[in-house]
């Protein structure tokens, strides 16, 4: 039903047509041997006319007002206008394609005409038209020859002043790269009805413009939104060639916007869009009905169409030859695509009869331009209706996109609703989760040992289970969206609507497994709390060799019946400001895994403690050990959580990570750890040290 009112339309614009062809042959007066005879006519009731007949021609000369009212000028033969010097003789002598020639016509008027207006429609080739000796309309610049000679710029319109009921006009013509003539008459009428007319005329073509490039524009977002659908290219490149047209052709429209440019140049690129439209219309078929055109036909086609911008540049050899080549193309395309418009037809395609209603329409307004038939502005109607088949594409194509769009967000909102049920069940696991951790935490605060770490992590790990699982059946969830949402991209039906809504849900789910995840790292923040809290005194200044000092008597317990020695070596002098105890408790922890791992079983070795300050500012602090080194698989994982490579032995691999996060989190330094050269390991601490010159206010002991 969308389409039922396209026959109407194509029937309007025949009707058009074959009231244009009974204007072309309606009776009007003529001029005869250079007089054309007004002084019955009323430019009121019977409006505007062209100026044809007989007019004087004065070949190959440049003949001005001067010459003519001296008589100097030679006499003047007859030519009829309109009419191309390509086709036309003077006494029985055929005129040459190019060069110059001048027309002169007496109008007589009648008594008491109004103010007058002539419009002329050359641009292609120069003129200078006078006007009782005064130069009123002109395109281009007329010279003698071709070096003083071009099509640049232009002036359409101007109001006539008549003079003792008369009106002498001489159009001086110089044609240099384009044939010679006046193929259109001049149109001469009431001021106020050809003014009107214009401007009506270029609203009409502005607007048309209009919707060419608004059609145009939104064909190519959609195109960009969804490059598999090529007809939406096609429409746009169709609707810009239709633009350029407008503003190329000889019309009010293009005098407006491009009246300073060579006319040479807009017929060149008028003649190019030619072949443009066409070939959009081919490409058109091909994708809206696959299968359908016949590649016997198309090639032939194509050939033709692309042959007319070329077959333009050699019309003052062969002046016919332009028409036949264009009418030739268009027949061809017009049998291409009604021949692809009845097989997809005979196939049940819907768009069949509006496309081969649409294609016919444009090829016969083409037609009727090319073979000069037909009211003025054919074309843009058959280019119009074009458009308005197209518009008419678009909307149902929008219509569709938006029925997709909302079966989309039906589905969404369905799998939206069962998510919400999925996220409130999986919340009340975690809030109990939630619940035994903090219990498990305040357990972990009290602990006052660092060997209760090792007991609580087992308790710890089955309640990470929880979240663990909850985590799993949320990304599970999310992994099972994605596939379809890839399914549906690949199967074409994604819209930006559905990758909107996709995302939104993502975002959501990537929220829950952020939230299942953050409680999960509360446990390892347990153990950081746990043990932070051995350092619960405020940052002071001290002495690093009084902290070593304190830290040797603890060590030689820590080695008591083991083959391993330890040697702590501070220089004094090293200042700090920061929390002992936390440093205390790094270094200790660091001691505790050299003798856990650096030296297995009874292996022997010793263990150096050193310190020194650095130039700029910071303290370093170096434990070495000859053991056995770092396992290569443990190496990117050093300071993570539960990083060891003796789990079987019960331990935790909680130790380097509370030392490094002590380091770089409470003492503000850093910490690496790396390969001892001759083996072993090595470990370096920087810290910032404190005022060096600044005297300690007392004596520091080692937290306990």
């Amino acid at each position: 039903m969308r389409w039922a009112g396209l026959p109407l339309i194509g029937l309007l614009l025949f009707s058009l047509l074959w009231s244009g062809i009974s204007a072309a042959l309606e009776s009007r007066p003529l001029a005869r041997d250079g007089v054309l005879d007004l002084r019955g006519w009323d430019f009121g009731r019977q409006g505007q006319l062209s100026l044809q007949g007989d007019w004087d021609f004065w070949p190959d000369r440049l003949v001005g007002p001067q010459e003519i009212e001296d008589g100097s000028a030679p006499p003047p033969a007859r030519l009829a206008v309109p009419g191309r010097w390509t086709s036309q003789t003077v006494n029985g002598h055929p005129l040459a394609a190019e060069g110059i020639g001048t027309y002169r016509l007496r109008v007589l008027l009648p008594a008491g005409a109004p103010a007058l207006a002539m419009r002329h429609n050359q641009r292609f080739v120069a003129w200078n038209i006078l006007i009782n000796g005064a130069p009123v309309l002109r395109a281009g610049h007329v010279g003698p020859d071709a070096d003083s000679t071009d099509s640049v710029g232009q002036r359409a319109i101007a109001a006539i002043t008549p003079g003792k009921g008369e009106l002498d006009i001489i159009v001086q013509v110089a044609a240099f790269g384009g044939y010679g003539g006046i193929p259109r008459a001049l149109l001469l009428g009431d001021a106020d009805s050809v003014y009107g007319d214009w401007q009506v005329e270029l609203a009409l073509r502005a607007a048309f413009l209009s919707l060419c490039l608004s059609i145009g524009i939104l064909y190519l977002i959609l195109f960009l939104l969804r490059p598999r659908d090529r007809i939406c290219l096609v429409f746009a490149v169709m609707s810009g060639a239709i633009a350029l047209v407008q503003v190329t052709s000889n019309t009010p429209l293009s005098s407006e916007l491009l009246g300073d440019q060579s006319g040479k140049l807009l017929g060149l690129l008028n003649n190019i869009m030619f072949p443009a439209v066409w070939l959009s219309c081919l490409a058109g078929a091909a994708l809206l009905f696959p299968g359908c055109l016949r590649r016997a036909m198309v090639w032939p086609t194509v050939a033709a169409i692309c042959a007319v911008p070329v077959v333009s540049l050699f019309t003052l050899q062969v002046p016919w030859l332009l028409t036949a080549a264009a009418t030739l193309g268009l027949l061809l395309s017009m049998a291409t695509l009604l021949t692809a418009a009845f097989i997809a037809l005979r196939r049940q395609i819907a768009l069949a009869m509006p496309m081969a209603l649409a294609w016919t329409v444009l090829g016969l307004a083409n037609l009727a331009l090319t073979h000069r038939v037909g009211f003025n502005g054919v074309m843009e109607a058959g280019y119009c209706f074009m458009l308005l088949m197209q518009a008419s594409m678009l909307i149902d194509h929008l219509r569709h996109l938006l029925d997709q769009a909302q079966q989309s967000n039906a589905r969404l909102a369905a799998m939206n609703g069962d998510l919400e049920d999925q996220v409130q069940d999986r919340t009340r696991h975690l809030t109990d989760t939630v619940d035994r951790l903090r219990l498990a935490q305040e357990r972990l605060v009290q602990s006052e040992k660092l060997a209760s770490l090792g007991r609580l992590v087992a308790g710890v790990a089955h309640e990470v289970n929880t979240p663990v699982g909850t985590a799993l059946t949320t990304a599970t969830h999310l992994s099972t969206q994605v596939r379809d949402a890839e399914q549906s991209m690949r199967a074409g039906t994604l819209t930006r609507r559905q990758l909107a809504d996709f995302l939104a849900e993502t975002r959501e789910a990537a929220s829950l497994l952020t939230a299942t995840v953050e409680r999960t790292a509360a446990i390892v923040q347990s153990f950081k709390q746990a043990m932070a809290d051995r350092t619960d005194d405020r940052p002071r200044r001290f002495d690093l060799a009084d902290l070593a000092r304190d830290l040797q008597p603890t060590l030689d317990t820590r080695l008591t019946n083991r083959p391993i020695t330890a040697k702590v070596e501070v220089p004094p002098g090293l200042l700090l400001e920061t929390y002992p105890g936390a440093l205390a408790q790094v270094l200790g922890q660091l001691v505790s895994n050299a003798l856990d791992h650096a030296f297995p079983g009874n292996r022997s070795g010793h263990i150096h403690i050193t310190a020194r300050a650095t130039a700029d500012d910071w303290v370093e602090i170096m434990l070495e050990d000859d053991g056995v080194g770092i396992a290569d698989a443990i190496k990117p994982r050093l300071f993570e959580p539960f990083a060891t490579t003796g789990r079987a032995a019960g331990r935790t691999g909680l130790g380097l990570h509370m030392a490094y996060t002590l380091v770089t989190g409470l003492l503000g330094g850093s910490i690496t750890i790396g390969d001892r050269p001759g083996g072993g390991t090595s470990v370096l601490i920087r810290l910032p040290a404190a005022d060096q010159e600044a005297p300690l206010q007392g004596a520091t002991a080692m937290p306990t």
